[in-house]
């Protein structure tokens, strides 16, 4: 299925803690590991170079939530050089100006772990295992894709993904953190409402792991 030229012979270590550095530290923390993977169901994505040997994370929001990309930026520092680029565009069917922020890791073989389990080729999925979707990592999922509905539910903005995938996702959220989800149409997209009786749950499991400037998400 993955036919992207990566070595899949390697041992996986993105579910365990595996020493690989001579100061006995980890390769890359958890909170490194529930940051990346919660991004990645997110607005964040991973590219393989095409001369390049390793994959790199990518990530984009846009100058409004400067501050929340700066803290991402600098909760990475394990795998990015804390240097973004800021770029501008004009949208020629509204005919305004728009500003976004960027930055790319650094190429690691550890994301090659990642993108075998996010990528079906060059497509972007959700993986089959779901276990390091952790309340921080939900936690980054709201901030980035999370809208509140007009019933002061919680969209979950997953557009990019099959209705497998959403429905995946939907029933595991359902499972592990006892939420009450639906999937609704928007356009040709699917996407994840969490009901209103089930907000007050959300917050009492990724508040303490938001940032203040996207609480407002949740109704904070």
């Amino acid at each position: 299925m993955f036919s992207v030229g990566l070595d899949v012979s390697f041992n996986l270590i993105l579910y365990s803690q595996v020493i690989v550095r001579k100061d006995n530290k980890p390769l890359i923390s958890d909170k490194t590991k529930e940051i990346i993977f919660g991004s990645l169901l997110g607005d964040a994505k991973l590219e393989l170079p095409p001369r390049g040997l390793n994959a790199r994370f990518g990530f984009t929001q846009s100058v409004d939530k400067k501050d929340y990309f700066l803290s991402v930026l600098n909760s990475l520092e394990e795998i990015s050089s804390k240097k973004y680029r800021e770029t501008s565009y004009l949208n020629k069917r509204t005919g305004k100006t728009y500003t976004n922020l960027n930055f790319w890791s650094k190429s690691l073989p550890i994301l090659n772990e990642f993108y075998l389990k996010f990528y079906d080729g060059k497509v972007k999925i959700v993986p089959l295992d779901l276990s390091l979707l952790t309340p921080i990592a939900l936690a980054h999922v709201i901030m980035q894709d999370g809208s509140r509905g007009s019933s002061k539910g919680l969209y979950l903005c997953t557009d990019s993904f099959t209705y497998a995938d959403v429905q995946r996702l939907s029933q595991y959220l359902i499972k592990k953190y006892n939420l009450k989800c639906s999937i609704h149409k928007s356009g040709g997209n699917k996407r994840i409402y969490i009901l209103a009786k089930s907000v007050e749950t959300i917050k009492t499991i990724v508040l303490p792991f938001m940032h203040k400037s996207m609480t407002y998400k949740l109704g904070v």
